[in-house]
């Protein structure tokens, strides 16, 4: 976090409150870090060593101070070509480090703590700090960037949406400025010559997904142009080297990424495809005909007669009976109807949209398009399709226009694409359950940064209700007594048709809200901002918002802060961590508690007997003691993030295995 002194203008997200001081110490006595450096475990040897080195920046820092604009900026030309010049960036750390610090204190009015300094020596070294939300990853970011960038092969800084590449990129550009470093940002749809000088930039910003595509166009132009080759003689030929095809290639290579939200990336999207392939386009009456008929036949089939639904590896196989049944219903037949195999198989993906996918939860329908929606983030994702028919298959099952299966030219999944780079880092708000996992595939250890201020967050014990109903009666009640106490209250939900459902009962109630979901998405980082206000109830699902700062209103910290209310249990700890750190934030008082029901969808996790004999016991009711099925939830949470933890090993052995053989086979295994 950072002193806002002299700052002007309304901070960004994520920043340090005005008046915030460092504490000294946080990071523990100088002896036992040096006993911790040699002894302790990789992480807490990470974070030792990188506590040893806030003397020596403050020391540059000291110095720096003394210089005038124009000398900073010399003094910034001097450390590029020491780095140049092969001098280690190690030995460069604390001057540059220090160098950084005079920059934010003169440009932003914010001077990086000591934890933030921790942070950006742990990121240097190629680790994922974990950093507290409002804790200034931003102004963190800028160190290990600003250090990384001197040896002149390119900085990549990712972010999880193209407004945070903008924001951050204008708000942290001074800095790099001062420095005389040079920043460039990508936004979607930048066309290619824009691009490129983004890439030539010192330091770009952007989407991670932005990233992703340009490396796959790249391999799309390098293998156009291979039939196009220049002969080896063409040098010595009349025009000489103009003869020669100018590089195609935007990107200039992958020698360090900086990933914000990384958990967001490694984790929750690792699998996702990155896939440029042909527009998509409605399909015709002919081409629409397979999917019609598998929705048709699915809506009369019947779990465990005609198919069976394997919870733990989410797989659906039809029975003989359900073979038979689809044999004996008229199946199409024509140029664009298959065997008889593949029609089963349409009829597999028709079952999964009927059974596995929800609306309002998994996509929305919007303007006759299904839209996607993100699980982790609650985020629209209008330009991302599933695959294999799956997403045609959710189009017929809600009557909207069906188009036609894009053919894929190329792709790659984040946990391929970010593998590339020489040297990897990243910054997260809760990544430790996941250190293992992050280990194994990425080779980072993760690195727990204390807060400059110790939380003081209350967490109060989960609540259970036999029923939904009954959970939200009480969401409900509990919510008007908070805004009649002043408090504001974030409220988190799973799915679009909750949070709208649980608005309607509180508008019933006569409290004033905000509705933050898919839906309204224009309006995300507002909204976030303003959720910490006196007497504000927001309702947002999962971590929307995230990456936005939620500062306390006037007289909010007497009244007890924000009061974080979770409406369920989402698959992963990581993601209720998340949403219970949005209050608390830089030592602010605030609170967080889960209301539960014997019905959320979380205890699907326990396979279908045990959920159905919570469900039967929450419907029966009675007079009984709740909170006692508190370990269940807590069981069925553990079992899912087990089973995703080995889907994800399992695609990046498979990603692997086809990397290699398509390596033997001599072609590109990126492009299709």
């Amino acid at each position: 976090m950072a002193n806002a002194a002299t700052q002007t203008g309304s901070p960004p997200p994520d920043t340090a409150p005005a008046g915030g001081r460092n504490v000294r110490h946080r990071l523990g006595r100088r002896w036992r870090n040096w006993l911790r450096a040699l002894l302790g475990r990789p992480s807490q040897r990470r974070l030792a060593r990188a506590a040893l080195r806030i003397d020596g920046i403050r020391h540059w820092e000291k110095e720096y101070s003394r210089l005038s604009d124009a000398e900073l900026r010399q003094a910034g030309q001097q450390l590029r070509g020491r780095a140049r010049g092969g001098e280690s960036l190690e030995r460069l750390l604390p001057p540059v480090f220090g160098a950084v610090c005079v920059a934010a204190t003169r440009r932003l009015g914010l001077c990086p703590f000591d934890v933030q300094l921790a942070g950006g020596v742990v990121m240097h070294h190629g680790a994922l700090a974990e950093l507290a939300t409002g804790e200034g990853k931003t102004l963190t970011a800028a160190l290990p960037a600003s250090l990384n960038a001197l040896a002149g092969k390119g900085v990549h800084v990712t972010t999880v949406n193209d407004y945070l590449a903008r924001r951050d990129a204008d708000w942290i550009g001074p800095i790099y400025e001062a420095l005389g470093l040079s920043v460039g940002v990508l936004q979607m749809k930048l066309p290619d010559p824009d691009r490129a000088r983004a890439y030539r930039c010192d330091i770009t910003y952007g989407m991670a997904s932005e990233f992703g595509f340009d490396f796959l166009r790249d391999r799309l132009k390098v293998s156009g142009d291979r039939t196009q080759a220049v002969p080896f003689w063409a040098a010595w030929a009349p025009g000489g080297a103009a003869a020669q095809p100018p590089d195609p290639k935007v990107q200039r290579g992958h020698h360090f990424a900086l990933v914000d939200e990384a958990d967001n990336i490694f984790i929750d999207e690792a699998g996702t495809p990155l896939i440029i392939s042909t527009e998509t386009r409605p399909a015709t009456p002919d081409e629409q005909v397979v999917y019609r008929w598998a929705d048709r036949l699915a809506r009369t089939f019947v779990r465990d007669r005609h198919f069976t639904l394997d919870d733990r590896k989410q797989k659906i196989e039809l029975t003989d009976d359900g073979k038979q049944e689809a044999r004996w219903s008229s199946p199409p037949s024509g140029p664009h109807s298959h065997a008889m195999d593949k029609l089963h198989e349409h009829l597999e993906r028709a079952l999964h949209a009927h059974h596995r996918f929800r609306r309002d939860q998994h996509y929305l329908v919007e303007n006759d398009k299904v839209v996607i929606i993100d699980e982790f983030t609650g985020r629209r994702m209008p330009d991302r399709h599933w695959r294999e028919g799956l997403h045609q298959a959710v189009e017929a099952k809600e009557g909207v226009t069906v188009t036609k299966a894009a053919e894929h030219a190329a792709q790659i999944t984040f946990q391929s694409y970010f593998r590339l780079y020489e040297k990897l880092a990243g910054m997260s708000g809760t990544a430790a359950q996941n250190w293992w996992e992050l280990r194994r595939v990425y080779k980072l250890w993760v690195v727990c940064v204390p807060t400059n201020r110790p939380v003081i967050r209350r967490g109060f014990p989960d609540r259970v209700f036999p029923t939904e109903e009954a959970k939200f009666d009480a969401v409900a009640a509990e919510v008007a007594r908070l805004h009649r106490a002043g408090r504001p209250v974030l409220i988190g939900t799973r799915s679009v048709a909750r949070s709208e459902m649980l608005s309607g009962r509180l508008r019933q109630a006569g409290v004033e809200h905000q509705v933050l979901n898919a839906r309204y998405h224009e309006q995300e980082a507002h909204i976030v901002e303003q959720a910490g206000q006196g007497g504000r109830v927001t309702i947002a699902t999962n971590m929307a918002g995230r990456g936005t700062d939620i500062k306390l209103g006037p007289g909010v910290a007497a009244a007890g802060g924000l009061h974080v209310l979770g409406t369920e249990r989402h698959e992963a700890r990581r993601i209720d961590r998340q949403l219970a750190g949005r209050a608390g934030r830089q030592g602010d008082p605030g609170s967080c508690q889960f209301f539960l029901s014997l019905e959320d969808e979380l205890l699907e996790g326990l396979g279908p007997r045990g959920e159905a004999a919570l469900r039967e016991l929450g419907r029966r009711g009675g007079r009984r003691d709740w909170a006692r099925y508190r370990r269940h939830f807590l069981r069925a949470q553990g079992r899912l993030e087990r089973r995703h933890y080995r889907q994800r090993v399992d695609l990046m052995v498979a990603e692997k295995q086809r990397r290699e053989i398509l390596k033997d086979l001599g072609a590109d295994p990126y492009v299709d």
